[in-house]
């Protein structure tokens, strides 16, 4: 005999069950965050780490520049943990830099792009990628590389797009430079 008791705990579990089975369909489908050092990267030392600024590519502009801006105030704000003496923004264009001087330099550069906004009646899901790129003096291709995606969902109740937008914008750039600054950081020798 099925009491009302047995049947509440049994639909509970189910209900359990299938929101353990969705959270593990949602997160387990995503892109994951991914770092790539090569094995012959060597940290800088006492040097000027020029940052290009990122591209975008169907991106907001205020987003872009926010993630840019935050990135670069963070690497200079962390750079006593590298051995980099500071970060600089090359502020010409990359197309008017003399090839032969960047490639003796350290310098990162980076992209933003997918970004999407989905919005329902009540909800709004916020998607992007991010990569960022360190390359070494001499070096054709980068040593280190980081690819972040990242998302943010929301109720209209709770939040709005645009602070939502502005978040995650300063989520990323946080996130882009912990992951930089990882590899760059100083250690005992």
């Amino acid at each position: 005999m099925v009491t009302f008791g047995n049947c509440l705990t049994w639909r509970a579990f189910l209900s359990s069950l299938l929101t353990l089975l969705a959270s593990l369909a949602i997160t387990g489908c995503g892109p994951k965050p991914k770092v790539t050092v090569a094995p012959t990267f060597k940290p800088a030392t006492a040097q000027t780490v020029y940052i290009i600024p990122f591209t975008a590519a169907l991106v907001p502009e205020s987003f872009r520049e926010t993630v840019f801006n935050d990135f670069v105030d963070l690497l200079n704000s962390h750079r006593r943990q590298t051995g980099a003496t500071s970060f600089v923004i090359l502020k010409e264009e990359v197309k008017d830099v003399d090839p032969v001087w960047l490639s003796g330099q350290h310098y990162i550069s980076g992209d933003i792009w997918s970004y999407v906004e989905e919005s329902g009646c009540c909800a709004t899901n916020i998607r992007v990628k991010a990569r960022a790129y360190l390359t070494e003096p001499g070096m054709r291709v980068p040593s280190v590389e980081i690819f972040l995606p990242m998302e943010t969902f929301f109720d209209h109740d709770k939040s709005s797009v645009e602070r939502e937008r502005d978040r995650l914008a300063h989520d990323i750039a946080r996130e882009l430079a912990r992951q930089i600054t990882a590899p760059l950081a100083l250690h005992p020798r």
